[in-house]
């Protein structure tokens, strides 16, 4: 599920609200092997991505980008035709599962804990299924209220709801993620996906970081880009 989370996280981004101030948040994985950035602007553009310099996402006016490295230089995907495509390969690799299928959500279940403090900030904890309390159990998710960082929460709420949004075709009326949801909307999260809130400050941002890079691709680029073949 960590890389599950994590892939999402680092991916795709979508933000309504507007920021009273730009925001940039920088994240930690376990012996800082993997970072993670997220700028959000003032007027709810949003850029994030992690140390790997091959990918990162934008958000723009509401809709999500995701931009990749490629021989012929940037390559800029609309998350709709990103979206389109995942529906297109599901069909073709589960033809007997309707998108639409009606079944129980087979969801992750995650129970709320207590305070705990993440690099000298506080927040909920919420665990995977029951609380063992071993001093080894780390949570999946953790919750802070704190107004200040509320921006974040707004953002990553958004991010994460986009990203269900677009990977739909995988799970028909199912949600797994319906809890995780829940709880994105409650605060800003301290840990996600393995990784921890480092540093966050309001310096201004510069607004060259959530120009696109190169025209969106065509849905066939798209199609191209992501390894599938046309319909």
């Amino acid at each position: 599920m960590k890389l599950m989370l994590r892939s999402i996280a680092v991916s795709l981004v979508a933000i309504n609200a507007q920021a009273s101030a730009d925001v940039t948040a920088n994240y930690v994985g376990p012996n800082a092997a993997l970072t993670m950035k997220v700028e959000v602007a003032s007027n709810g553009d949003v850029r994030g991505g992690t140390s790997n310099p091959n990918s990162y996402f934008i958000t723009r006016d509401g809709h999500g980008y995701v931009v990749q490295a490629s021989f012929n230089g940037p390559a800029v995907m609309r998350l709709e035709d990103m979206a389109i495509v995942m529906a297109e390969q599901m069909k073709k690799l589960m033809p007997q599962m309707p998108a639409d299928a009606d079944k129980d959500s087979p969801a992750f279940a995650l129970t709320k804990g207590g305070i705990v403090t993440i690099r000298g900030r506080q927040g909920t904890a919420y665990y995977m299924g029951k609380i063992s309390k071993s001093p080894m159990e780390k949570p999946v998710i953790v919750i802070s209220d704190d107004p200040k960082l509320a921006p974040l929460g707004v953002a990553m709420q958004h991010q994460f709801d986009m990203s269900i949004g677009m990977m739909g075709p995988m799970f028909g009326k199912a949600n797994p993620f319906k809890a995780m949801q829940d709880i994105l909307k409650t605060g800003a999260p301290l840990v996600f996906s393995g990784m921890e809130l480092d540093t966050i400050n309001t310096d201004p941002i510069p607004a060259a970081h959530f120009v696109l890079p190169a025209e969106p691709l065509t849905l066939e680029g798209v199609r191209k880009n992501m390894g599938a073949s046309g319909q």
